[in-house]
């Protein structure tokens, strides 16, 4: 966080949140609380997600794309429920007190994604972290009354899509730590890997074709394999993945090309943001077609089978027609 400058709590609610609550119903912050209602014949879908400094993101990060993160975390689990971002709320730990410089990098990063996915700020909270700085979004979004898409719908013979590429984020994170095992690559397939682990683009427009097809559907965070899991779990079914299917973008190929020994964690890391969803047969080309028109990429990766009784392992991994162990997840402890 930059030197020089620092502001009190009231000073940077007043002079750096308040512009960015523009619902009438969050009183401009001067209250302790807002209303939020829902408009007749929707719900409102609530998530929250909680990023740490060091954990999700690096403290000395660009501010304004660790504000964007946080953003955007919430909107992919929105989006991956069937549900429109609506608004949110926000709370910021601190280690010490923030700048202005910091500040205002920071609410420029709100403020542009308020306005990419139509969202605003209706409240939140302040406060001193001596362990780093934290970033709190509660996200409030709009389905349909009785439309929200769960992880619990999935049915055996359902197939399961992914929107989007995958690992772009999580070679990011291993050259944002260490570049040395990207000396053989080109430059712009490292940075473009860096910025998707910077900054990475939830499919918004997802949203209300999840609603129409998916039978169950999340988003993909902690790594498709163990975020698959989850959803076979909470459905009692399993899943065969086929890793040759795995949609990798042309400088993620490339890098591995040049790259093999880091596939696994290519393929296994978080913060790909992207929706995972399982359809049935019957809704498959459908579904394929609203994508195709609405220009998001979508993969069929898998299908799904009946539960097993005998407690083995939901996701079966296959490569080559040949079984492979599971990679596990990302773990938050």
């Amino acid at each position: 966080m930059d030197n020089g400058g620092a502001l009190s709590e009231f000073d940077l609610i007043a002079s750096y949140l308040r512009p960015l609550a523009i619902d009438e119903n969050a009183f401009q912050l001067m209250d302790d609380a807002a209303i939020l209602s829902a408009p007749a014949g929707y719900d409102l879908v609530v998530t929250k997600d909680l990023l740490v400094a060091d954990v999700h993101f690096f403290a000395d990060d660009p501010p304004d794309l660790i504000a964007q993160k946080a953003i955007r975390a919430n909107v992919s689990d929105l989006v991956a429920k069937g549900a429109k971002p609506y608004r949110y709320s926000l709370g910021l730990g601190f280690p010490e007190p923030p700048t202005p410089v910091f500040m205002e990098r920071f609410t420029a990063g709100l403020k542009q994604d308020q306005e990419l996915y139509e969202i605003g700020l209706i409240g939140g909270d302040t406060t001193r972290a001596p362990g780093g700085l934290v970033v709190s979004v509660t996200a409030y979004g709009l389905c349909e009354s009785g439309r929200m898409v769960t992880r619990l719908g999935a049915k055996p013979g359902d197939s399961f899509y992914v929107t989007g590429t995958l690992g772009d984020a999580a070679l990011g994170l291993i050259a944002r730590t260490d570049k040395r095992p990207f000396q053989s690559c080109d430059a712009a397939d490292v940075t473009h890997v860096l910025k998707s682990y910077l900054l990475p683009d939830p499919p918004a427009k997802a949203a209300a074709i999840i609603a129409d097809y998916a039978s169950a559907a999340m988003d993909v965070s902690d790594g498709v394999f163990g975020d698959l899991g989850h959803i076979c779990l909470a459905s009692n079914v399993t899943a065969t993945i086929y890793e040759e299917l795995l949609p990798l973008s042309v400088p993620v190929q490339r890098i591995l090309a040049k790259c093999p020994a880091l596939r696994k964690q290519a393929l296994s890391g978080g913060d790909d943001y992207q929706c995972l969803m399982t359809v049935s047969p019957a809704k498959e080309d459908l579904m394929a077609a609203a994508f195709e028109a609405e220009g998001v990429q979508i993969t069929r990766i898998g299908l799904l089978g009946s539960a097993r009784d005998d407690g083995s392992e939901p996701v079966r991994v296959m490569t080559q027609g040949s079984l492979k162990d599971r990679p596990a997840g990302y773990q938050h402890f």
